[in-house]
Parts: structure tokens; sequence; C-alpha cells
């Protein structure tokens, strides 16, 4: 289950199966409790737009004091819409915060080590978060509707498996606030591959439009990787009916700013 938290005036997600495990520290940033203004109030964790660079610095670090994370030590990823899955160390430590980002491409990040808080944005895309209870290990993934194509849900979870012995079974997953079927509109084209990569259910017709279902097709590729559907917490949260308190790349036509999933082990 997501849990809606507030602390200092920040508001924040948690996933209760992942706090009770004791392992991570871990949260999905909301709009509220930032210092950025106009269309990126007020948590604007998004680089690279009109905001200022200070004001987003400050909210970066406003959030990870907020969840108890060195914002010093955040490990950006570099999302394009791929499926590569990039492994952190410590000496990615402040890559994308206190250094330019060195990751030419990273839509997913990986980790067993502990004190490296790991980071990806959204806003209408999916956040995709892992824990692998027994081994000690996190991933974060970008699941637009490109990568959800390219599967990389699927694939954090067979790099858990080769890279670190992780047993489906152990592994805890959820699907994070994002654009649901109910505002998701696709052409044809876009349709056709939902259905025939994941079944004609991720796919219906609204009228004359089709809208797509990344959440269940992200489930699907999650359950056909071993991961028990009792593992994955899928918040049902949409960002476009909830444009006042998530950011919504589509309902806002692209004036908007980024929200963040953070996940550290500890």
């Amino acid at each position: 289950m997501f849990k809606l938290c507030r602390k200092n005036g920040v508001s924040y997600y948690t996933i209760t199966s992942f706090e009770e495990t004791g392992l991570v520290k871990h949260g999905f940033s909301t709009r509220e409790g930032g210092v950025s203004t106009g269309c990126y109030a007020s948590m604007n964790l998004r680089f690279h737009c009109d905001d200022t660079r200070e004001n987003v610095l400050e909210n970066y670090r406003i959030i990870s004091d907020t969840l108890g994370m060195d914002y010093k030590k955040l490990v950006l990823s570099k999302q394009v819409h791929e499926d590569v899955i990039r492994t952190v160390t410590e000496d990615d430590a402040g890559n994308g915060i206190t250094r330019e980002n060195a990751f030419t491409s990273a839509d997913a990040l990986i980790t067993n080590k502990k004190g490296v808080p790991i980071v990806t944005l959204y806003a209408d895309c999916v956040p995709l978060f892992f824990l692998d209870k027994r081994q000690g290990v996190i991933a974060l993934a970008h699941s637009g509707w490109k990568g959800t194509v390219k599967r990389i849900g699927q694939k954090t979870v067979e790099k858990m498996k080769k890279d670190y012995g992780s047993r489906p079974s152990d592994i805890l997953a959820a699907i994070g606030p994002s654009i649901q079927e109910c505002h998701f509109e696709v052409g044809d084209d876009v349709a056709k591959i939902f259905i025939d990569e994941f079944g004609a259910s991720t796919a219906v017709k609204y009228g004359e439009k089709y809208h797509v279902n990344m959440q269940k097709a992200i489930t699907a590729q999650l359950t056909q990787s071993g991961v028990p559907l009792a593992n994955i917490d899928d918040c049902g949260i949409c960002t476009y009916c909830n444009s006042s308190m998530l950011f919504s790349h589509r309902k806002t036509n692209g004036q908007r700013g980024n929200l963040g999933a953070f996940m550290e082990l500890i």
C-alpha cells in the first residue's frame, strides 16, 4: 500500500511493504513542500528548465532531509526512454547533483551498496521500485510507454537475478503514481503494440480512441519474471487526475516540474 505522509510541510508517499522490512529509506515526492514557483510549484526536481538551479537544488535538499538522506550523495539517472540499467556504486555518489551527470543513458538504477541513495524522475511515466529482502538489493526503473514496451521492469528483475542471485519470491515490487488508463489516450499504432505484446486488456477503446494501461502491462512483465502477484503493489494513483498534487506532463502540455522516486539501503 502507498501511504501519503506529511512532514514539515513536505508531502510524499511511502510503500508500506518496503517500510516493514526495515531495510530501506524511500519515498516518492509530490508537488508540496519546495521553493519553486509558477508551473514548477513547489517541489520541482527538474533541472534544465526555466526554474533556477538554486531552487531545484534546494528542493533536493529539502526532500532528502525529509527522507533522511544526504542530498550530496544522491545518484540521479539519465532517462532517455531506453532500457539501460545502470549499476551504482559509492563512486557514483553525487552524480547529477554535486557534479555533472556522467551517465549517457540510465532509465533504471540498481545497487547493493548501503548509504547510496538512487533517484529517478517522473511526470506521468511509471515509477517502479524493487527490493530484494534477502540479498539486500534495490532498484528504481523509469517505465514510460517506450520503456514498458522494451520491458525495462522485467529486465530489471532479470538483472537482479543474474548479477545478485535474487530469487523472484524475495523481490518486492511497487508501481508508483503515474498516468492511468483513464487519461492515457494513444494512437492506434501504439495500442497495437501493447495488444500484441501484452494482450487486449492493456489497450481498450474509450469511444473512438484507445487508452493504454501501462500498469497492467508492467504487472504482466513482472509476474512473467517470477515475481509473485502478491509481492507487487500497484498504487493506482493517476498523475493526470491528481495534477494539483502531482506533476503531469500530459495535463499541462509539458509545463511542469518533475517528481522523484528515492531509495537507499540502510
